[in-house]
């Protein structure tokens, strides 16, 4: 399982964008709204977010946290800044857990979709895996 992930990652066109990075906003509260570069790493386990495309990236889920995605429209946080961002090209990512879910908006449609289907994708992917494989790809993860 572990290889059909690498197999997807070199295939998949969502995850290749995801790969390559892309800026959106990241949205904590009506008045905290900051655009972050966001950049699915070659591992395809872990998301990276910079404050610019080439800046010092740091790590900001890894997809094995992930719960599940959901469309702007479901978010009450992004419903209530309709005025300002539109809600087609926001999506939510909802963490197992008590961490707080991560609101962001794409720089368009297209790009939102992208990363709904990439991380949808992922979390499939990842949940689908038994415990050896988890470990096998986090030592490959380690030895890269």
């Amino acid at each position: 399982m572990a290889s059909l992930l690498q197999d997807r990652l070199t295939t998949d066109q969502d995850l290749l964008l995801m790969q390559e990075g892309m800026p959106m906003r990241k949205v904590r509260s009506k008045s905290w709204k900051k655009l972050r570069y966001f950049r699915l790493q070659n591992d395809g386990m872990t998301v990276w977010h910079a404050r610019q495309a080439r800046g010092s990236a740091k790590p900001s889920f890894s997809i094995s946290d992930v719960e599940t995605i959901r469309n702007g429209h479901d978010s009450e946080l992004l419903r209530s800044l309709t005025e300002e961002l539109p809600l087609e090209q926001g999506f939510t990512v909802v963490f197992h857990g008590r961490r707080s879910n991560l609101d962001l908006v794409a720089n368009s449609v297209e790009e939102a979709q992208i990363w709904m289907r990439g991380l949808h994708l992922l979390v499939d992917l990842v949940t689908s895996m038994d415990h050896q494989e988890r470990l096998d790809q986090y030592r490959q993860d380690g030895v890269r």
